[in-house]
């Protein structure tokens, strides 16, 4: 306020000169206003001056260093005029101006990283991670990880994700450590092998010790979550090679103006202030906040929407994808299965309990829908994972859990009356899981599941886009077939195992940019394998790693708002690149002519700022808020 009490009087020749030059005046207004400049431009500007320093050290010109220019040369010609020169005309409030307006926008852009996470940190705050302990009777119990002690034994099923570091002291097979190490291929683990918190267990089931300071899943996750926006988008990398240039040309410009205007025989002076003023309105602080901006805005709305990303180079791939690819249980269907029927020529009770036991380490929800079936399992070991089920040894006989296939790929005997049951309830649409033991299948559970509501508007809505989309299962032909005949669905992959949908999504980038929507946890190796993978979770589930973005409500629609808020978000890209540019392109023509002084060239950089600001605070979807 004080600035504009006595330097606009100043600028406006509205006190005497005799009143200027008292050195009362000099002494009591000019040395406090010159002292209170020096603060704002060296202590509060300091984080700019230092990355400006920095970005010159390692030969980059980036927006710190022209608004560091802008402000320090503002600064010395206004000290320099005071104190050598005796001129009244002093720019303290426009160096003062451009360190503020920077200092707010940095604020204003690490809001936006704050709120593109809140969906995101909001639930973390609430979630544990869960562990499985293994009694010393031999049974789990669930408890959270902060109650888990050194030594403690836990037990990890396939897809799911290690919770605490430790090491494995029974069962072997890969574990996918990309997200704490970087290394992108699996590792084989066996017992003896150290695992990380955080890493997810691809395929085998292990039973890990709790090692010395366990590091959890949800600490992996946080630090996730925190470096959301580490990794730079293609328009961030586009807009740094733009202020490059565009900082090469401010500084040409100004030199040639200063050139240029005393060729014309104009003081040093003179020239000098039109080449300051130039400086002054081509300061790039509205291109520093075009981006971040337009990204926060567009990440804050997915996890408003219901679709929290994990990787914001999603709002740039996602319009991309010309192949969305979809897993049928827990994604087109809600995965909540049941059990419908036991077909056997034995005890149901039976077939029931070993099936439970067997599957006691899947997490697949078929395997849930049969041990929630089961009060008492029987016990079980030696556990081996095979390409369409599960075998245990129960009483020293092997018993085998899975698909129909299953018993092909053991060479088991499948009697007469449990291949008609299969038949039978392939026909209705329920999914046939066999039991056996001793070489034969002995009984068929018939498992039900749900399609998820409005899973028609989904593909309808993607395929009017000219999308080709494509559903996996590992189901039966006859029990995908509701999906297959529908007209938005190109292509229907059945009876696939989980090595097998990686092996399609591979043939299917071939051809184009996948993207897939799977269950987190058992697609986890598909997910990993596209372009980009959006995983299905529950409302506090946030342990899926493996995925891009992640949907959290019970419905798939906000996949579709996804590519609509993708677009919006590009072109709110755009929008704010216009408006940054819209006042140099006015603004530094009028400068280089000497149109304008430096407050005015404040002003109109300030006036460029505030619209970007505007625009980018502007709701991308409707009934968003801001």
């Amino acid at each position: 306020m004080f600035y504009l009490a006595f330097f606009y009087p100043v600028y406006l020749g509205i006190f005497p000169n005799t009143f200027l030059n008292n050195h009362i005046i000099v002494i009591g207004i000019y040395g406090p206003l010159a002292l209170f400049t020096t603060i704002i431009v060296f202590g509060v500007g300091f984080p700019i001056l230092r990355s400006a320093y920095i970005s010159l050290r390692d030969h980059r010109l980036t927006v710190d260093v022209l608004i560091s220019l802008s402000a320090i040369v503002t600064y010395g010609y206004s000290i320099t005029s005071l104190a050598f020169l005796g001129r009244q005309f002093l720019f303290f409030d426009v160096a003062t101006t451009i360190i503020v307006i920077a200092i707010v926008s940095n604020q204003i852009r690490a809001k936006y990283k704050r709120r593109a996470v809140r969906e995101l940190t909001g639930r973390l705050r609430n979630a544990e991670t869960t562990v499985y302990r293994l009694t010393d009777e031999g049974e789990t119990e669930t408890i959270a990880a902060e109650e888990c002690e050194e030594g403690d034994l836990f037990l990890v099923r396939p897809g799911e994700h290690i919770p605490l570091d430790g090491t494995i002291v029974d069962g072997q097979g890969t574990v996918n450590e990309a997200l704490i190490t970087g290394e992108a291929r699996p590792q084989r683990k066996r017992p003896g092998d150290d695992v990380i918190g955080g890493s997810v267990a691809i395929d085998g089931a292990f039973e890990i010790q709790v090692g010395e300071n366990a590091t959890s899943t949800l600490d992996q996750l946080r630090d996730l979550v925190w470096n959301l926006q580490a990794d730079q988008t293609n328009a961030e990398r586009l807009t740094n090679r733009v202020i490059s240039a565009y900082t090469v040309f401010v500084c040409g410009l100004a030199v040639v103006t200063f050139a240029a205007w005393l060729a014309l025989g104009e003081t040093g002076d003179s020239a000098f202030l039109t080449a300051l003023t130039v400086l002054i309105i081509a300061c790039p602080v509205s291109l520093s906040l075009v981006t971040p901006l337009a990204i926060g805005r567009g990440l804050s709305t997915a996890a408003d929407r219901g679709i929290p990303i994990l990787d914001q180079t999603v709002l740039e791939r996602i319009t991309d994808a010309d192949t969305i690819v979809f897993d049928k249980t827990g994604t087109l269907t809600t995965g909540e299965m049941h059990v419908a029927d036991v077909e056997t020529s034995e005890a149901a009770d039976e077939v029931l309990q070993r099936a439970a036991a067997v599957e006691s380490r899947s997490s697949h929800p078929i395997a849930a829908a049969i041990r929630a079936h089961v009060t008492e399992p029987t016990q079980s070991t030696d556990f081996e994972r095979h390409r369409y089920g599960v075998t245990a040894t129960i009483d020293r006989e092997t018993t085998a859990v899975g698909s129909p296939a299953l018993l092909d790929e053991l060479e088991w005997d499948c009697p007469p009356s449990i291949e008609e049951s299969i038949l039978h309830i392939r026909e209705r649409g329920d999914l046939p899981t066999v039991v056996g033991w001793n070489g034969e299948a002995t009984g068929v559970i018939a498992l039900s599941d749900t399609p998820r509501k409005r899973w028609e508007d989904v593909v309808e809505s993607l395929s009017a886009e000219n999308r080709r989309i494509v559903m996996i299962t590992g189901d039966d032909p006859r029990v995908a077939q509701q999906f297959e005949d529908h007209p938005a669905i190109d292509e229907v992959f059945a009876d696939i195992s989980p090595e097998g949908k990686e092996e399609i999504i591979q043939d299917l980038k071939k051809k184009g940019t996948v993207a897939m929507v799977g269950d987190g946890t058992n697609d986890a190796p598909a997910l990993t394998a596209a372009d980009l993978g959006v995983a299905m979770v529950s409302g506090s589930d946030f342990t899926v790693t493996v995925a891009d973005a992640l949907v959290t409500t019970d419905d798939l629609l906000p996949f579709v708002d996804l590519f609509e808020i993708a677009r919006k978000t590009r072109r709110r890209l755009v929008e704010n690149l216009t408006l940054a540019f819209l006042t140099p392109i006015i603004g530094l023509p009028l400068a280089a002519i000497g149109a304008v002084t430096p407050i005015v060239a404040a002003i109109l950089m300030s006036a460029g700022t505030i619209l970007v600001l505007a625009n980018s605070y502007r709701p991308i979807m409707s009934q968003d808020s801001a």
